[in-house]
Protein backbone atom coordinates (compact mmCIF):
# COMPACT_ATOMS: atom_id res chain seq x y z
CA UNK A 1 0.00 0.00 0.00
CA UNK A 2 1.24 3.45 -0.92
CA UNK A 3 -0.38 6.31 0.99
CA UNK A 4 0.33 10.03 0.99
CA UNK A 5 -2.00 12.26 2.98
CA UNK A 6 -5.45 11.95 1.49
CA UNK A 7 -4.76 9.71 -1.53
CA UNK A 8 -2.97 6.44 -2.22
CA UNK A 9 -2.54 3.27 -4.25
CA UNK A 10 -3.61 -0.16 -2.98
CA UNK A 11 -3.86 -3.77 -4.17
CA UNK A 12 -7.07 -5.73 -3.61
CA UNK A 13 -8.26 -9.30 -4.12
CA UNK A 14 -11.99 -9.92 -4.28
CA UNK A 15 -13.88 -13.23 -4.33
CA UNK A 16 -16.24 -13.19 -7.31
CA UNK A 17 -17.97 -16.57 -7.40
CA UNK A 18 -17.88 -20.21 -6.31
CA UNK A 19 -17.68 -22.60 -9.29
CA UNK A 20 -19.38 -25.94 -8.65
CA UNK A 21 -18.18 -28.03 -11.60
CA UNK A 22 -14.52 -27.25 -12.13
CA UNK A 23 -12.09 -29.76 -13.69
CA UNK A 24 -8.63 -29.31 -12.14
CA UNK A 25 -5.62 -30.30 -14.26
CA UNK A 26 -3.37 -30.86 -11.25
CA UNK A 27 -5.48 -33.23 -9.13
CA UNK A 28 -7.48 -34.64 -12.11
CA UNK A 29 -10.78 -34.36 -10.33
CA UNK A 30 -13.98 -32.46 -10.87
CA UNK A 31 -14.75 -30.38 -7.84
CA UNK A 32 -15.29 -26.83 -6.74
CA UNK A 33 -13.20 -23.73 -7.18
CA UNK A 34 -13.26 -20.04 -6.37
CA UNK A 35 -12.96 -17.21 -8.88
CA UNK A 36 -10.84 -14.33 -7.55
CA UNK A 37 -10.37 -10.85 -9.06
CA UNK A 38 -7.07 -9.11 -8.34
CA UNK A 39 -6.44 -5.43 -9.14
CA UNK A 40 -4.63 -2.25 -8.13
CA UNK A 41 -6.50 1.01 -7.60
CA UNK A 42 -5.96 4.68 -6.85
CA UNK A 43 -8.11 6.20 -4.12
CA UNK A 44 -8.83 9.68 -2.85
CA UNK A 45 -10.20 9.85 0.73
CA UNK A 46 -10.63 6.04 0.52
CA UNK A 47 -12.91 6.41 -2.53
CA UNK A 48 -11.55 4.31 -5.43
CA UNK A 49 -11.15 6.49 -8.52
CA UNK A 50 -9.66 4.11 -11.12
CA UNK A 51 -8.38 0.53 -11.39
CA UNK A 52 -5.63 -1.12 -13.41
CA UNK A 53 -3.82 -4.45 -13.64
CA UNK A 54 -7.06 -6.46 -13.38
CA UNK A 55 -6.57 -10.24 -13.37
CA UNK A 56 -8.90 -13.15 -12.75
CA UNK A 57 -7.91 -16.45 -11.13
CA UNK A 58 -9.54 -19.79 -10.32
CA UNK A 59 -8.35 -21.58 -7.16
CA UNK A 60 -9.04 -25.31 -6.90
CA UNK A 61 -10.53 -26.08 -3.48
CA UNK A 62 -9.06 -29.60 -3.44
CA UNK A 63 -5.36 -28.98 -4.18
CA UNK A 64 -5.09 -25.14 -4.00
CA UNK A 65 -3.62 -24.84 -7.50
CA UNK A 66 -4.15 -21.38 -8.96
CA UNK A 67 -5.15 -21.00 -12.61
CA UNK A 68 -5.40 -17.76 -14.56
CA UNK A 69 -8.53 -16.82 -16.50
CA UNK A 70 -8.60 -14.45 -19.46
CA UNK A 71 -9.77 -10.94 -18.62
CA UNK A 72 -12.72 -11.22 -21.02
CA UNK A 73 -13.96 -14.50 -19.51
CA UNK A 74 -13.51 -13.13 -15.98
CA UNK A 75 -15.54 -10.02 -16.75
CA UNK A 76 -18.34 -12.14 -18.27
CA UNK A 77 -18.47 -14.34 -15.16
CA UNK A 78 -18.46 -11.28 -12.91
CA UNK A 79 -21.41 -9.76 -14.83
CA UNK A 80 -23.28 -13.08 -14.70
CA UNK A 81 -23.56 -13.65 -18.45
CA UNK A 82 -21.44 -16.85 -18.29
CA UNK A 83 -21.89 -19.51 -15.61
CA UNK A 84 -18.95 -21.90 -15.60
CA UNK A 85 -15.29 -22.34 -16.39
CA UNK A 86 -14.21 -24.91 -18.96
CA UNK A 87 -10.94 -26.82 -19.24
CA UNK A 88 -9.79 -24.55 -22.11
CA UNK A 89 -10.46 -21.28 -20.24
CA UNK A 90 -7.69 -21.76 -17.67
CA UNK A 91 -3.88 -21.44 -17.80
CA UNK A 92 -1.53 -22.93 -15.20
CA UNK A 93 0.05 -20.26 -13.06
CA UNK A 94 1.05 -21.35 -9.57
CA UNK A 95 1.02 -24.55 -7.56
CA UNK A 96 0.68 -23.85 -3.86
CA UNK A 97 1.50 -27.37 -2.72
CA UNK A 98 5.28 -27.36 -3.26
CA UNK A 99 5.87 -30.33 -0.94
CA UNK A 100 5.60 -34.09 -1.33
CA UNK A 101 5.34 -36.93 1.16
CA UNK A 102 7.99 -39.60 1.64
CA UNK A 103 6.37 -43.05 1.15
CA UNK A 104 8.55 -44.66 3.86
CA UNK A 105 8.52 -42.25 6.82
CA UNK A 106 5.45 -40.17 5.72
CA UNK A 107 7.20 -36.85 6.40
CA UNK A 108 6.62 -33.89 4.10
CA UNK A 109 9.68 -32.80 2.12
CA UNK A 110 10.34 -30.06 -0.43
CA UNK A 111 9.30 -30.89 -3.99
CA UNK A 112 12.84 -30.54 -5.43
CA UNK A 113 14.42 -33.07 -3.00
CA UNK A 114 15.62 -36.34 -4.55
CA UNK A 115 16.27 -38.05 -1.17
CA UNK A 116 14.25 -37.76 2.03
CA UNK A 117 16.22 -35.77 4.65
CA UNK A 118 14.52 -37.73 7.46
CA UNK A 119 15.09 -41.38 6.44
CA UNK A 120 17.38 -41.21 3.38
CA UNK A 121 14.90 -42.98 1.07
CA UNK A 122 15.08 -42.06 -2.64
CA UNK A 123 11.93 -40.14 -3.58
CA UNK A 124 10.06 -40.70 -6.83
Amino acid sequence: MFFIGIFGIEHKEKRIKQVDSFLCRECNSEGTGQIIKSYDYFHFFFIPLFKWNERYYVICNACSTIYELSKEKGKCIEKGSVEGVTYWDIKDTYKVNQRKTCPICMNEVENEFVYCPHCGNKLK
